[in-house]
């Protein structure tokens, strides 16, 4: 056996001793058409081995078609490796599996019948010094297998090369193990197609001789078809946390998707550059230090927000530090539902100091006038024994009167209660502001009478507003009583309604005690139900008036109050009209 024939044999051992092998790893991308291909190789090694040995037309035809049971398959499998092996097999559609599997099965078909001279239009041989070679024209499907395997073998060798640009570290080198593989067998072929080639060898068999080596590094040294690591590539890239990968000296080295999408200025061309600032200024330090967490805020970026920093020391077998990976987590949906339940908590523990404080105010008034009001039954009855009538109409004036204000304070307490419950429904409506003014007017005639106050109306004509009707009424009842309360006897009240950018604007005017502004910033607070007594000594709560804001605010309106000591007070809000609401 010649030289050359060894050779071939051996390459052909070595290449199926590898396809067998490779099998273990079946569940890694392109395990199995690995494995096929060099199944392919080994079988087209063989037969030219022996093709080498004939000294015949027949024999030199029977190996040649041994060959072409691997030959024939040979473009497919190289197509559909590297599109597996380059994580595209989405490409590899049923039509296009079918489609190759006809174009193999036809070449394998025609090279055995030669069916109307489609292979071969003449088939000879040719005698050498050492070797009796074939000789033949080539027919027209020859040439169709010929393109199909050229354009086989470029496009995956482009895909290779995508994969060597895209990759880094260990799967840059498989990328160029794998490239190499279809380069070094496709030019040995283009060589073998221009017929430059001696004694009519067709050299491309020997090409397989290197890659048989290749392929032994790959599986051996490089872990070729090993999962794990290129799964890894493919996790790092989707994580959904931005990971930043650097050497001891800040030099970026890698960046997932996330990492870029958070911080554009992280571009290719940064890598093998030191990106020092730009860590030091997301960390808000002057360096890097093993186990460091620290929560930032990103604003101005696609994806502003909250996010939390790790900082993690990467070291070697000798635990000597290699770089650095910084990885940064999206806690937006945390901080903002942290924020939310603090929000919260702050307001309940407003609410329930409120609530607190409301409830001993109450208690203090309500008991204040329970005790007046027995009092005062006792001292009636005692008169009524004794016929003292005068003294008893009078006893019964001051129950009548603390009466009202008690019947005030708890129809207040209903109010604020449905309130805060949320059980009170706010429905607004037509109403006529004139015809609502009068009405609570009316209702409080006998205190008007008590304190011999004059009331005074200043409305403009069909003005109407747009206002929940009860609540209307409970803002003006509250703000005139307390005008009242805060009346010198024989005083003069005013109540104003008037239009004006869309909005009525109702005013509350007496000219009683008069606030100070220490007193006027108090009375519509939120820490305090702020109250002083009239110029009868009545007793207030507060309450009222913290109503009348909370109604007025339910309007979209605002409520306020300019007063001078001494001089009175005026109270004034506003709702929308009802062209304008």
């Amino acid at each position: 056996m010649n030289t050359y024939s060894i050779i071939l044999l051996t390459t052909s051992v070595v290449n199926f001793l590898l396809a067998i092998y490779s099998l273990r790893f079946n569940k890694s991308p392109g395990a199995i058409p690995y494995c096929l291909l060099l199944t392919g190789i080994s079988i087209y090694s063989f037969g030219y081995a022996f093709e080498l040995q004939a000294d015949d037309l027949e024999s030199i035809r029977y190996w040649l078609r041994i060959e072409y049971i691997g030959i024939s398959f040979l473009p497919a499998l190289f197509l559909i490796l590297a599109l597996q092996y380059t994580r595209r097999e989405h490409f590899l559609k049923p039509w296009l599996l079918v489609a190759m599997l006809l174009l193999s099965c036809a070449t394998l078909f025609l090279e055995f019948t030669n069916f109307n001279d489609l292979f071969y239009k003449e088939f000879n041989t040719i005698q050498y010094t050492r070797f009796t070679m074939a000789d033949f024209q080539k027919g027209p499907w020859y040439w169709i297998h010929q393109l199909y395997a050229n354009l086989s073998l470029l496009l995956s060798s482009l895909l290779y090369v995508t994969m060597v640009r895209e990759s880094t570290g260990l799967n840059r080198r498989r990328a160029a193990i794998m490239l190499l593989s279809s380069v070094i067998p496709w030019t040995f072929y283009l060589v073998y197609l221009t017929g430059i080639r001696p004694n009519n060898f067709d050299l491309s068999p020997f090409s397989f001789t290197i890659v048989g080596m290749l392929a032994a590094l790959g599986i051996f040294r490089f872990k070729l078809l090993e999962f794990v690591p290129i799964a890894l590539e493919n996790v790092f890239d989707s994580m959904t946390d931005a990971v930043i990968i650097m050497d001891n000296h800040y030099q970026l080295i890698r960046y997932n998707q996330s990492a870029s999408q958070l911080i554009p200025e992280l571009v290719p061309e940064l890598k093998g550059n030191s990106i020092a600032p730009l860590i030091t200024g997301l960390t808000k330090l002057s360096g890097l230090s093993d186990g460091l967490e620290t929560d930032i805020s990103f604003k101005d970026t696609p994806d502003s927000g909250y996010y939390h920093i790790r900082v993690v020391m990467v070291k070697n077998d000798r635990k000597r530090p290699m770089g650095w990976v910084v990885v940064l987590s999206n806690i937006t949906d945390r901080i903002l539902k942290e924020k939310k339940l603090l929000q919260i908590e702050k307001n309940l523990k407003e609410l329930n100091a409120n609530k607190d404080k409301f409830l001993a105010v109450i208690g203090h008034d309500l008991r204040n006038s329970f005790h007046l009001i027995i009092n005062m039954a006792d001292m009636i009855l005692s008169n009524i024994e004794k016929d003292n009538k005068e003294a008893a109409i009078k006893k019964g004036k001051i129950i009548y009167e603390t009466s009202l204000t008690t019947y005030q304070l708890l129809q207040n307490l209903l109010e604020w209660a449905l309130l805060q419950q949320k059980g009170m429904k706010f429905k607004p409506v037509k109403l006529q502001a004139k015809h609502v003014v009068e009405e609570e007017i009316a209702n409080m005639r006998t205190f008007f009478v008590q304190k011999e106050l004059t009331v005074t109306r200043s409305l403009e004509q069909d003005l109407e507003v747009k206002a929940d009707e009860e609540m209307l009424k409970t803002v003006l009842r509250n703000l005139i009583s307390n005008a009242i309360k805060y009346s010198y006897p024989g005083g003069s009240i005013s109540v104003t309604g008037f239009s004006e950018s869309g909005k009525v604007t109702f005013e509350i005017a007496d000219h009683g005690t008069g606030m100070t502004k220490e007193e006027q910033d108090r009375i519509f607070g939120n820490e305090n139900y702020f109250t002083k007594k009239g110029t009868a000594a009545e007793n207030g709560t507060g309450l009222g008036l913290r109503l009348c804001k909370e109604f007025v605010q339910m309007h979209g309106g605002k409520i306020w109050v300019s007063s001078t000591p001494g001089e009175g007070s005026t109270f004034a809000f506003e709702l929308p009209s009802f062209g304008n609401a």
